[in-house]
């Protein structure tokens, strides 16, 4: 069979993969939210949030490297897990906009900290940096020489689970 015979069937076979992991996405992304408690946001939403003038906090809450492959514009980097400690670095006063790679586990989690601590206007961006870029939003790679990408999930964040 030739090579190009093969293309057509590897596009559908990655389309399907794609298909289903963000089928399974989805469902943790669900449970995760009925768990945590922290409003969800759409990517649309906030946009629009923008085009009102409204100035919102992105926090990536992905590990360094997955930051620097790929952000949001203007995103501030912590680890899920370092939010306790950093979060003086947060505006009070503004939206804060939580995501990770889907934001089925780690920006839950991290949201859910935030408002324990008392941070009110805390949001989880609904389906993460994934869902951003599927909506036609910028991402951005910290090297501008490079191409924006989005890196797969780390063991790390694997091993992250929601109550």
């Amino acid at each position: 069979m030739s090579s190009t015979g093969l293309k057509p069937r590897r596009r559908i076979l990655w389309l399907v993969s794609v298909a289903l992991f963000l089928l399974v996405a989805s469902v943790g992304a669900e449970e995760a939210r009925e768990s945590v408690g922290v409003p969800y946001v759409s990517p649309a939403t906030v946009k629009a949030w923008f085009d009102e003038g409204r100035f919102v906090t992105f926090l990536d809450v992905r590990e360094p490297d997955e930051f620097v492959a790929g952000h949001l514009p203007g995103a501030l980097n912590i680890v899920y897990d370092q939010v306790a400690v950093l979060m003086d670095e947060l505006p009070h006063d503004e939206p804060i906009v939580l995501y990770c790679i889907h934001s089925a586990h780690r920006a839950p989690e991290a949201a859910k900290t935030l408002r324990q601590r008392g941070f009110q206007n805390v949001y989880v961006l609904e389906g993460g940096i994934v869902a951003w870029q599927a909506g036609g939003l910028t991402i951005r790679a910290s090297d501008l020489a490079q191409a924006p990408t989005i890196l797969p999930k780390t063991e790390r964040c694997a091993a992250v689970k929601t109550p």
